[in-house]
């Protein structure tokens, strides 16, 4: 059994894992060869929801680490899956903001509780 507390941390820890892990690739390989805009930006506000922090559109198009009409095409999309949703900020009208739906934010918890927890130096010992 899990306790809750590392059942809550888990997830939240392997999704900044998966988000960093997603831009230290691209120090070694051409960006465009993983372009996956759509789970970049799941990650993204899913960390920030974690972390208590809002998603503006357009933070998460940086984020997705894309050109901003693609990553605003993919935010369609998971608005579309009803996976986001998009708040107006009550104190900017140029602005909104992005979070993920309950759905999205439990199907996120799912999926990254079932990820390997990352092995210390382990892993590096095989490539010795």
């Amino acid at each position: 059994l899990v306790s809750p507390q590392v059942g809550q941390v888990a997830p939240a820890m392997r999704g900044r894992r998966a988000y960093a892990d997603r831009r230290r690739r691209a120090k070694y390989f051409d960006i465009s060869l993983f372009g996956e805009p759509a789970w970049d930006i799941l990650l993204d506000l899913f960390i920030a929801a974690k972390e208590g922090r809002k998603v503006s559109v357009t933070s998460a198009c940086i984020g997705a680490a894309v050109p901003s009409t693609t990553a605003l095409r993919w935010i369609i999309v998971l608005e579309n899956q009803e996976l986001v949703s998009r708040e107006d900020d009550p104190k900017d009208a140029r602005r909104a903001f992005l979070h993920l739906t309950t759905k999205a934010y439990s199907q996120m918890i799912e999926y990254l509780s079932t990820m390997v927890p990352a092995a210390s130096n382990e892993c590096e010992e095989l490539f010795v």
